[in-house]
């Protein structure tokens, strides 16, 4: 009868623990730990960068771009890519600019009305891609330019400026001392994960993202999950509009401006986060991360006060080698 020996077992029981240890930080959650190593290197070799500001800044660079993604991850998940971003910024900031700045409407009216707007844009979208049949990038890159055509249509072409109180003063408020823009940020993702995760909302969102055919054949009602991710990416696209909009309390006649959404990181943040272009496949956790990481970077560039180029030129980078990741890891 043989005895074993306790140190190899000890040593074995430490390489199984270092191993399980390197899988869970390298290849499970590597970007999460990429992540906290630029923000240790940053936080050593820049001395205002843990400065409560500082933090705050880089959470509100993530806010208006980290609602916008997690829209962005519904419909990517339900396999469709909404390219109406800007567009429905357009829309939405408009129509909330003239109805509360120039109709008077009280705020609370204003809200739901550009949400209800944002909601029918939602549906002209899906209506493209469900009854159209046409792919939903094609589709939505096209309603995109109706979109920002109404924009002008709206405000007959000019800016209109935010001279009423009550609308930007709201927006920009700080609950507990937190801007309201990072309270939106963690409800959205909150309420993602939970319908994500534990509904049959969420699981049949995946199904249909997966294999729309084998979804509906499954019982799966998958126009109505469609029109439904629609919907809520233009409304959370509206959320965003509206932060963006208080910030500058200006409209926004092109869906652009310094702090408004970037569609391109929208994107970067989504496919960078694990989600697959082809739908099924991710976690909006992920996005998140992808967020933050997009977030920090962006900001420690800046305080090293490097070229904008450079910035650019590292961002395009990295979505051309997700983009090559995702096409290797999910093919079709």
């Amino acid at each position: 009868m043989h005895s074993t020996q306790p140190g190899l077992t000890y040593k074995g029981s430490v390489l199984n623990i270092l191993g399980h240890l390197v899988r869970f930080l390298l290849l499970d959650n590597w970007l999460f730990t990429v992540t906290g190593i630029i923000f240790l290197i940053y936080a050593i070799s820049i001395p205002v960068f843990l400065s409560g500001g500082n933090l705050e800044n880089i959470f509100m660079g993530a806010s208006l771009t980290g609602i916008a993604t997690a829209g962005f991850t519904i419909a990517l998940l339900a396999g469709q890519i909404d390219a109406s971003t800007l567009g429905v910024v357009a829309v939405s900031a408009n129509v909330a600019a003239v109805s509360f700045q120039t109709m008077g409407l009280p705020f609370p009216v204003v809200i739901l009305l550009t949400l209800g707007v944002a909601a029918l844009m939602g549906l002209l979208n899906s209506l493209l891609i469900i009854e159209g049949r046409i792919f939903s990038l094609i589709a939505t890159m096209a309603t995109s330019g109706v979109f920002i055509g109404l924009s002008l249509f709206i405000t007959g072409g000019t800016a209109l400026s935010i001279g009423r109180d009550g609308f930007s003063e709201v927006l920009l408020a700080r609950p507990l001392g937190v801007p309201v823009a990072i309270w939106l940020l963690a409800l959205t993702y909150t309420v993602a994960y939970i319908v994500l995760n534990y509904t049959k909302l969420g699981m049949h969102i995946y199904a249909t993202g997966s294999n729309y055919q084998a979804a509906r054949l499954a019982g799966v009602d998958v126009k109505n999950i469609l029109r439904l991710c629609m919907v809520t990416v233009s409304m959370l696209i509206a959320v965003v509009a509206m932060l963006a909009m208080a910030r500058v309390r200006t409209s926004l006649m092109f869906g652009v401006t310094p702090s408004a959404v970037n569609f391109g990181d929208v994107v970067i943040a989504a496919l960078l986060g694990g989600v697959s272009l082809y739908g099924g496949i991710g976690r909006i956790q992920g996005a998140l991360i992808a967020v933050l990481f997009l977030a920090i970077l962006t900001n420690g560039l800046l305080l090293l006060s490097l070229p904008p180029a450079v910035a650019a030129l590292i961002k395009g980078a990295i979505f051309m080698i997700t983009i090559i990741v995702d096409a290797q890891r999910h093919p079709k």
